[in-house]
């Protein structure tokens, strides 16, 4: 990134890894505008006169974040895509099923870019836009490479279908979030079967208007 300073990737891996902990649990527990820099240098170790020149700005320290935590969900999630389904539903059951490990093994990263992402701080909105439509640019047609489409009914656009889809799990995604908000991992996955029935119960009724 243009605005990490050198010294800043040159540090000691404990001492920069100290550092980012620290602005994640920040910047988790506090909206942008309430985080707090004094906060951040305090769990880290460090000076804010060190954390700035670093930086420069907060802005630039949560951008930095914003994209080191991304970074890390993302190359998680690829490491476990080894042999996705080819069925658009079973690949979307899929992509839900891994977001929800994610968000169990590191909830807060998955927490910061998920509210950085649909929360926007009115300071950051063109930056985060702007990662949002690379990043969609960029993953999206990995995510549904080699989808099967022949049981599309005759009409139906892919992309309109993967649309309506991404959608509604989302939309169901954000009510397991809030149902299990302090539940443990071992709890979420104890009610997987469970879970995973009732969205099958929902895709029935999106394949009777996307599937022949």
């Amino acid at each position: 990134m243009n605005y990490l300073n050198e010294l800043f990737g040159n540090l000691p891996e404990e001492k920069k890894k100290r550092i980012i902990d620290a602005c994640v649990e920040e910047f988790t527990s506090n909206v942008y505008e309430k985080a707090s820099t004094n906060s951040i240098v305090k769990k880290a170790g460090i000076s804010k006169g060190l954390l700035f020149h670093y930086f420069g700005s907060k802005k630039n320290v949560f951008l930095y974040i914003l994209d080191y935590t991304t970074d890390c969900i993302l190359t998680k999630y690829y490491s476990m895509t080894k042999a996705m389904p080819s069925d658009l539903f079973e690949r979307m059951m899929w992509v839900s099923l891994l977001k929800m490990k994610m968000w169990c093994d590191e909830p807060l990263m998955f927490n910061l870019v998920f509210n950085a992402f649909v929360n926007s701080p009115s300071e950051l909105k063109e930056d985060i836009e702007d990662r949002y439509v690379q990043l969609n640019n960029e993953h999206m047609p990995r995510f549904f490479k080699d989808i099967d489409t022949s049981k599309l009914r005759g009409g139906v656009d892919i992309n309109k279908a993967i649309e309506v889809i991404t959608l509604f799990l989302d939309g169901l995604s954000n009510k397991y979030l809030k149902t299990f908000k302090n539940h443990s991992a071992d709890e979420i996955f104890d009610n997987m079967d469970k879970l995973i029935a009732e969205v099958n119960e929902y895709f029935a009724i999106l394949k009777a208007g996307i599937y022949e």
